[in-house]
């Protein structure tokens, strides 16, 4: 009779609909939560998380595993805490489920990085606490396991970025100054975002991410972005982000440019694939002499 009231509790479960960035945020209100979370997954090489639809990854990533793998009782005193966890939650392998498969069997044939959108039903980690020199409690390997696709759409589209901007200070070579460059608002990155459809307005540049970083510093020496592309070196990428770094000729400026697709630009185009790049982050080195 225990039994059968457990498995009438564990049925009229209801899920919470919450947003990962909430999770995130207040992990301590959800833990081992059943939850129904809507958002934008992306899948590649090392990464399978999820994102908000209006919120960058302030409070870390939110990691997606599967359930339906139980585990053997004779295991438990072996496994690790996630495992046992893990091996907790069943997994509904419907019509929806095997769409998702399909997609993420698409992405690794890729071998890139891909976006796509779901609304996924599972129960909530927050993996073991970490305690903070200031008495914070932290919880940095958060994971949501899937019971449930509930909602996925049918094809991959390009990803966007979620990362928020670090404003790490640079310690500047001797004799040097470091100078953060104000990037276009978000009103005017929007406005491109929709004029950039209208093929009369040839902003056809906006789909080249080395582009956009060249007319960027091509601004701020007030030079032809020509003068300027040969130059420009790429220093390092990520997903949906690239970062380009560019020296004048006497050795006395150089700038770095950080640019991005940002999740911010999907309300004003219909998928991840026509998201334009542009700066997120721009700075300029000046020295007295050459370094």
């Amino acid at each position: 009779m225990l039994v059968a009231i457990s498995f009438s509790l564990h049925a009229q479960e209801r899920p919470w609909t919450v947003s990962p960035c909430e999770l995130l945020k207040h992990p301590g209100m959800y833990i081992e939560s059943l939850v129904n979370v809507p958002g934008l997954v992306l899948y590649g090489p090392k990464q399978f998380t999820t994102h908000g639809y209006d919120c960058p990854d302030e409070n870390g990533t939110l990691r997606l595993v599967f359930g339906g793998d139980p585990s053997d009782p004779k295991d438990r005193f072996r496994l690790p805490q996630s495992r046992l966890e893990d091996s907790t939650v069943p997994l509904k392998r419907d019509a929806d489920y095997e769409t998702m498969q399909k997609l993420m069997k698409s992405a690794d044939a890729s071998g890139q990085v891909r976006m796509l959108r779901a609304t996924l039903t599972g129960r909530f980690f927050t993996g073991q606490p970490v305690g903070t020199k200031s008495g914070e409690i932290k919880h940095p390997n958060p994971r949501l396991v899937i019971s449930e696709v509930e909602l996925v759409s049918n094809h991959l589209e390009e990803p966007v970025d979620f990362t928020p901007i670090s404003h790490t200070a640079l310690k500047p070579p001797k004799g040097c100054s470091v100078t953060e460059i104000e990037v276009p608002s978000r009103e005017e990155e929007d406005k491109l975002q929709r004029l950039s459809r209208e093929p009369l307005e040839d902003l056809g540049y906006l789909g080249d991410p080395k582009a956009v970083a060249t007319r960027a510093i091509a601004d701020q020496e007030k030079i032809a972005p020509d003068e300027v592309a040969s130059r420009v070196q790429l220093s390092g990428e990520a997903v949906a982000l690239k970062n380009f770094s560019w020296t004048s000729s006497d050795g006395l400026r150089t700038y770095a440019v950080m640019v991005n697709r940002p999740y911010w630009l999907l309300p004003s185009t219909y998928s991840g694939d026509s998201v334009i790049w542009v700066p997120k982050y721009v700075t300029k080195t000046t020295c007295t002499s050459r370094p």
